[in-house]
């Protein structure tokens, strides 16, 4: 007798699905100058909108060897500045709806409590998000726009507003992901209203650093040469431009990259700038050598009393370091950094790669950066009364979902710029991408 049989596609609705025991982030969490910051800096708490530190210079003023009989010196002041750090107001937003929490948490159907899943997703984003203010500029620009509009596909290269870095073929794309919020700036003008990137189309290809994005909203004023800003909504002018956090590419800087910092203008002043390694051509890219790191730590080291800690650099400048080791018959030990990345050493100081760090190596003194802080980070107690989740409520409905808010208001501040340093002008040739 033939036999009609129930098959696993017949049964597919009540097999489901197995799940494993855990869940396997695709991609590495991008923070390790974070991670870094967090357990070697001070995060010193103050209360008030910035602040405030003497920043004491030499003063030779007043001291001077005199003959038998002459008069005493001038008393003249002595020299110091007010450095003036203001707070950064960052933050992170989450809802799910009550549905979606009451079916999870019965585990044969759901391989993660919604809550649970949604807390961990945002938090991981939320530190890259800080953890790429903390190796920029403080210009919140997380690409440029390259070339012209096509609908609402957008060409973008430039990661973090910068030429020449990172030759790899996703450098556009490189602080962007799917279902994130953007917004397009010209001089700092807004062009239409805020965009949601619904994908990542193509990322290019190798030495290109174009990367091709599509969008949902209006993008009628995008135009070639723009800048994207991280976005809260899609709403106009309700983004990150101007309330960024500044990083280690301005703070530790001889004025390049902007002449004032925290208050004082280096533009004239040495004790407030950073030594900085530049090729033998300035902006000229040049392959590293032993000679120019030891150079440039002896200056930090001589010139402006720094002790150097750590360096970080970017995956390129670390291969670079690698292949210098390897050239020079140096032993390299397979160490690995708290987040797992490879580091070599150089004259036993550790170096680390961060993947938001542009072509440069940052040579850091411990005692320079602080990530001042009004309060600790942490959920915002809507209620007043420990609980941080709340339903959601509009004027005049109430929704079946709930919702929290997490918060930092913290900005990275430098003691001492002479303390630390940085090598610029590097050449990287390897063929590889991110």
């Amino acid at each position: 007798m033939a036999h009609t049989v129930e098959t696993t596609t017949t049964f597919t609705d009540m097999l489901k699905y197995g799940y494993d025991d855990m869940i396997i982030e695709a991609t590495p969490e991008q923070s390790a100058l974070m991670k870094k910051l967090e357990l070697i800096t001070e995060a010193p708490t103050y209360g008030g909108k910035s602040i405030t530190f003497p920043l004491l210079k030499n003063s030779m003023g007043s001291t001077v060897s005199l003959g038998e009989g002459d008069a005493l010196p001038a008393n003249l002041p002595g020299n110091f500045d007010n450095a003036v750090v203001p707070i950064d107001y960052h933050y992170m937003g989450m809802a799910v709806s009550g549905q979606a929490i009451r079916m999870s948490q019965q585990p044969q159907f759901a391989f993660a409590q919604a809550w649970t899943l949604e807390t961990q997703v945002k938090l991981r984003a939320f530190r890259q998000q800080i953890n790429r203010q903390l190796c920029g500029d403080g210009n919140a620009i997380l690409c440029q726009v390259d070339g012209a509009i096509s609908v609402q596909t957008i060409t973008v290269d430039n990661a973090g507003g910068w030429s020449g870095f990172h030759a790899s073929d996703i450098n556009g794309a490189q602080f962007l992901t799917a279902n994130q919020y953007v917004q397009a700036r010209a001089s700092g003008s807004v062009h239409d209203a805020g965009l949601k990137i619904s994908s990542i189309s193509t990322l290019g290809a190798y030495p290109s650093t174009s990367a091709v994005i599509t969008v949902v909203g209006t993008c009628s004023s995008v135009a070639d040469g723009d800048y994207l800003y991280a976005a809260a909504s899609a709403t106009a002018s309700n983004d990150a431009y101007g309330h960024e956090t500044p990083g280690v590419k301005v703070l530790i800087d001889d004025g390049t990259i902007a002449s004032t910092v925290q208050g004082i203008d280096c533009s004239s002043d040495p004790e407030w700038q950073s030594y900085v390694g530049y090729g033998s051509t300035p902006g000229t890219a040049e392959a590293i050598t032993p000679m120019r790191l030891m150079t440039l730590s002896t200056q930090i080291q001589a010139g402006g009393g720094g002790q150097i800690d750590f360096m970080c650099t970017s995956p390129g400048v670390l291969l670079e370091l690698g292949n210098l080791a390897d050239s020079s018959n140096q032993i390299m030990n397979a160490t690995t950094y708290e987040l797992g990345f490879p580091l070599v050493t150089f004259m036993g100081v550790p170096v680390f790669m961060d993947p938001y760090l542009a072509d440069e190596i940052y040579f850091i003194d411990n005692r320079a950066l602080k990530m001042y802080q009004p309060a600790p980070a942490g959920w915002f107690d809507a209620n007043n009364d420990g609980n941080y989740i709340t339903q959601t409520k509009g004027a005049s409905a109430a929704y079946d979902q709930i919702e929290a808010y997490w918060y930092w208001y913290m900005t990275l501040g430098i003691k001492n710029r002479r303390w630390c340093g940085k090598m610029t002008d590097i050449s990287t040739n390897s063929n590889w991408k991110l």
